[in-house]
């Protein structure tokens, strides 16, 4: 599973909650091994929340990054807590069906309306 402490870190110095107690984070446009550092950063900050990853800028992903995000989505499910990836550019989705993944991967159902 993903490599996550379990650690509770206090909301002041990582992402911020939206207004349901979502973490919201932004993904890179180029989600390399490089971006994925400051992604998995704020993941370890996010764990135990629901969480979902803005996804509509995505332009280039490596198979790393993919890997990455369904680990912690697997991990997240595990845990009970949602983890959504919302709007997934054709770059992101292109990539997750040529891999294969779970087709609810990257479907948002429970996405608070």
């Amino acid at each position: 599973m993903f490599p996550f402490s379990g650690r509770r870190v206090d909301r002041m110095t990582g992402p911020a909650p939206d207004s349901c107690g979502n973490t919201v984070l932004k993904l890179k446009a180029a989600l390399d091994p490089t971006a994925m550092e400051d992604l998995l950063r704020d993941l370890r900050k996010a764990r135990n929340t629901a969480v979902i990853l803005e996804a509509g800028e995505v332009s280039r992903v490596s198979t790393l990054a993919l890997q990455a995000l369904l680990s912690a989505w697997m991990t997240w499910k595990s845990d009970g807590h949602d983890f959504h990836i919302a709007s997934p550019s054709s770059a992101l989705l292109d990539a997750a069906t040529l891999l294969g993944f779970p087709p609810d991967f990257l479907q948002g159902e429970g996405i608070p309306s």
